[in-house]
C-alpha cells in the first residue's frame, strides 16, 4: 500500500441516522470542496503506486466505458482520471474522520459482495492474476451496471457512493466534477488531456472513469487489516 502524509482533519456532522455519512453545511461546501481538490491533486503529483494498481487504474477506460480502442491522447486522459479518481477517495479518508468510520449495514453488505466477487474472480482468473486485476474486474463491474450518480433514496442496489463511509454521494459528485474541470481544460466544445483533445471519450465517459478510481480505492479498503 502506498503511504501518505495525513492532513489535519475536517470534522463534519454525522447525518442523523447515518452516521458513517457526513453533513456538509451549505455555507462550506465550497472550502471543503477546495480543500480536497486540492489534497487530491498534491497526492496525485506526489505519490507512486505499485505496478499492478497503477495498470488496474489504466484499465479504468475500457472496463466503464465500453470503448474498444482510442487515442493516445484519450487512454492519457482516461489514465490520469482514474489516478485522480483513486486520490480523491485517499484525500477524503486522510481528511474526514466519518470516512474511516466503520459502516451500518448496507456497507457490510457492499463490503460482502466485493470481496466474495474478488475471491471468485480470482479463482476463474488462475494463478496469473494480481489482486489488483481482480479488484478492476469487480469495480468495472460495479460502475457499468448502474447510473453515473445514483440517488441517495434509490430503491434497488448497493449504491456504492452513498454507502462508503465518509462524504455522501452529492458531494463526491461536485468533488468529480470540480477536479475534473481542473484536470481536463475544454478547448471551444472539446475536452483537452494531458496529451492533448480527447476526440474519442465524452465527459460522461471520463466521469465514470474517475467514478471508477474512486471506488477501487474505496473497495480496497475493504480488504485492510483491522
Amino acid at each position: 500500500m502506498a503511504l501518505f502524509t495525513r492532513q489535519p482533519e475536517i470534522e463534519l456532522t454525522p447525518i442523523e441516522g447515518h452516521e458513517d455519512l457526513a453533513l456538509v453545511d451549505s455555507g462550506e461546501v465550497e472550502g471543503l470542496l477546495d480543500s480536497l481538490a486540492m489534497d487530491t491533486f498534491d497526492y496525485a503529483d506526489t505519490q507512486a503506486l505499485p505496478d499492478d494498481l497503477a495498470r488496474a487504474l489504466e484499465t479504468g477506460l475500457f472496463g466503464v466505458t465500453g470503448l474498444e480502442a482510442a487515442t493516445n491522447a484519450t487512454v492519457v486522459a482516461g489514465r490520469a482520471v482514474a489516478r485522480i479518481g483513486y486520490m480523491a477517495r485517499v484525500a477524503e479518508w486522510e481528511r474526514v474522520p466519518a470516512a474511516r468510520k466503520a459502516g451500518g449495514w448496507m456497507c457490510a453488505g457492499l463490503r460482502g459482495a466485493v470481496e466474495s466477487s474478488v475471491s471468485e474472480e480470482l479463482r476463474e482468473s488462475g494463478a496469473g492474476a494480481s489482486f489488483y486485476d481482480a479488484l478492476g474486474e469487480i469495480t468495472a463491474f460495479f460502475v457499468a451496471r448502474e447510473p453515473l450518480d445514483v440517488p441517495y433514496d434509490a430503491q434497488e442496489g448497493l449504491k456504492p457512493m452513498w454507502t462508503v463511509p465518509g462524504m455522501g454521494g452529492d458531494f463526491r459528485a461536485l468533488l468529480r466534477d470540480r477536479t475534473l474541470e481542473m484536470a481536463l481544460p475544454r478547448e471551444g466544445n472539446r475536452l483537452s488531456g494531458p496529451a492533448g483533445p480527447i476526440d474519442d471519450a465524452s465527459f460522461d465517459d471520463l466521469q465514470r472513469v474517475w467514478k471508477y478510481g474512486f471506488l477501487l480505492r474505496a473497495f480496497e479498503e475493504f480488504f485492510r487489516e483491522e
